[in-house]
């Protein structure tokens, strides 16, 4: 589930508030255990003519204390399963029903335009948010908000008024002065604008983009040094500021500190290699003389006249501290006046941290249509469409890459693996090969193909290919286990089968699979005691496994503990029926191979009794 900071409390803020009546309280138990209104997607809404509304107005009539209304729980309920699964859509939906029942709930209405904005219904963010000022005028949740979406949309006088509410209501609010600065900024206010900037460091001291724009409001102004003292602030409360200690180079160049100035530019190529107008800096700095540089950055660089998005900035930071549902929300903001490819890749891996793959692929299909060329939007769209179920598209998306690239074999590789996902094996093994045919220096390749070719019980090739794949990577662990574990099902070849398998181990010693191909090994062997104390350990390593527990089964049968084969072999059983039903099943032992083993073994017991 993921964790919402701005559901903390709200639960026991609303129960508090609630003053149920005993018939209240029945009337909505009785309608919370109807099977028929479960689901947020599809409900019932109309509770009106239930027990408890029809209660609740008969209480209201008679008493002057305010009683909550059911419905509106009701859809709190529902809005809190929605956000639990990211959901944010369906919750806003939840929500607006809440505050039509219960319009005085000033908290849930909070809530409400965040999550509009979450989910990017921004029209129906405004409606709601000038709504609920009518009643709630110094909000400063919904004020701050609004403001935001104001400035996207082009109004700045409009988002100004709001923010200096803001910041009436709560002086302390560094954002408040933050956003207003950079209003300012885009009106050519520059002292205005300078004003808002040190009152986000008077509000707070240790926010780097309060020093960052204070930074860039002193160099319009000329006061280089000021300039250097804030941009030095904001990279040492910030080290990976790439765009502050851009500006900050700028100034030390300006200033004549040329060593200094090399510094921050060969540390800023090691943060951002690709880069190019800082690697451009250094090459002219290694060619003019120190005279000629401080002619080269006498103007002000093109960015400091046009600051970046504000709420990109915002959002960076947000994402670097993993606090994803905050930077979704500043990304939504930076969308309604630049729509730009980064913004939609940012909030696509968001969606997909959050198990929103419904919509990290949305943001892609965007994407293509922003860049319908581009091969890593084709592959990154195909694999998020494979997390997503649908493997057909994923297929079809890599085919036109590699029509795009046909010389590329990462993108042969990538359609054989997006065939092995819909089962069409010859043609994985056809494109695998063909990838190796443009590039036959990658291990990958070679243990992939030989996997391949194994399900198609084409050993001999499987192996050549898992050996070739040691030869370029003696450290590929998993070939080792795959030469010694096929060895050791065909009873050939165990002494290399051992040399193998204790080659993996020795790079990954607690891989369970790994231990299991070793006790297998063994058994095969004849040395059914080292066998068991391999399995056994490989059980320590590993989810129950029904190959494990066949395994088992078989080391047990041969030492003639017949009743801890029998159970083995019946988890076996159990853990082979579960694992077929998942879409991914991977290698299961035969079912029938197993009932006739427990067949076979229980006649023991009975006989031995």
């Amino acid at each position: 589930m993921t964790q919402n900071p701005d559901l903390k409390g709200t639960l026991p803020r609303f129960s508090a508030k609630t003053l149920w009546t005993p018939l209240a309280l029945a009337g909505w138990l009785a309608v919370a255990n109807c099977s028929t209104v479960a689901t947020s997607q599809g409900v019932d809404n109309d509770l009106a003519t239930s027990y408890a509304v029809k209660s609740l107005s008969q209480k209201q009539g008679n008493s002057p204390r305010y009683t909550r209304d059911p419905r509106s729980y009701f859809h709190y309920l529902l809005a809190l399963k929605a956000e639990s699964k990211s959901r944010f859509e369906d919750a806003a939906s939840h929500y607006l029903e809440v505050v039509r029942h219960d319009p005085e709930m000033e908290d849930m209405r909070e809530i409400l335009v965040k999550l509009l904005l979450r989910s990017g219904q921004i029209d129906k963010l405004i409606e709601v948010s000038q709504e609920s000022l009518e009643r709630f005028p110094d909000n400063t949740v919904i004020n701050m908000v609004l403001a935001d979406v104001l400035v996207g949309k082009g109004d700045a006088y409009g988002a100004l008024k709001h923010y200096r509410k803001v910041t009436e209501v709560d002086p302390g609010s560094s954002r408040a002065y933050l956003l207003q600065g950079t209003v300012y900024d885009s009106l050519k206010q520059y002292g205005q604008a300078r004003e808002m900037y040190q009152q986000v460091i008077l509000a707070e001291s240790g926010n780097p983009l309060g020093h960052h724009f204070l930074g860039q409001a002193e160099i319009r102004s000329g006061n280089y040094e000021a300039a250097e003292a804030s941009l030095g602030k904001a990279v040492a409360l910030r080290p990976n500021f790439i765009q502050a200690r851009e500006h900050y180079a700028w100034v030390l160049l300006k200033l004549g500190k040329n060593d200094q100035a090399v510094r921050e530019l060969k540390l800023l190529v090691k943060l951002d290699p690709r880069n190019q107008k800082v690697r451009s800096y250094l090459d002219n700095m290694q060619k003019l003389s120190a005279e000629e540089n401080l002619k080269e950055f006498a103007d002000i660089p093109e960015d400091l006249k046009n600051p970046a998005n504000i709420h990109m900035s915002i959002a960076g930071i947000f994402y670097e501290q993993a606090m994803y549902l905050n930077a979704l929300d500043e990304f939504q903001l930076t969308l309604i006046k630049d729509d730009k490819k980064e913004t939609h890749m940012l909030m696509s891996r968001i969606y997909e941290i959050l198990g929103r793959l419904d919509k990290a692929v949305e943001e892609f299909e965007i994407l293509r249509k922003m860049a319908p060329k581009s091969v890593e939007i084709l592959r990154y769209s195909a694999r998020l469409y494979s997390l997503n179920g649908q493997p057909h598209e994923a297929v079809r998306l890599v085919e036109q890459a590699v029509e795009l690239e046909p010389e590329n074999d990462s993108l042969y590789h990538s359609l054989s693996l997006a065939y092995m996902a819909v089962e069409k094996y010859d043609l994985a093994i056809q494109n695998m090969r063909t990838a190796i045919s443009l590039n036959d220096s990658k291990d990958a390749y070679f243990f992939e193909l030989g996997a391949l070719l194994e399900r198609r019980e084409n050993y001999s090739d499987a192996i050549d290919n898992m050996l070739r794949a040691i030869e370029l990577n003696p450290m590929h662990s998993n070939a080792h286990n795959f030469i010694g574990y096929m060895y050791a099902q065909e009873g050939q070849y165990l002494d290399k089968a051992l040399g193998h398998l204790k080659k993996a181990l020795s790079i990954q010693p607690r891989n369970g699979y790994f231990l299991d191909s070793l006790g297998w090994i063994y058994f095969k062997k004849g040395e059914s005691e080292k066998a068991l104390t391999e399995i056994k350990k490989a059980m320590v390593y590993v989810a129950p496994d029904p190959v494990l527990y066949d395994h088992l089964g078989d080391v047990h049968y041969s030492l003639k503990n017949y009743e801890e084969a029998s159970g083995a072999w019946k988890t076996s059983l159990s853990l082979t029926k579960v694992k077929k039903d998942e879409s991914d099943s991977g290698e299961v032992p035969n079912e029938e191979a197993l009932a006739e083993k427990i067949k076979k073994v229980n006649q023991l017991l009975l006989e031995s009794y």
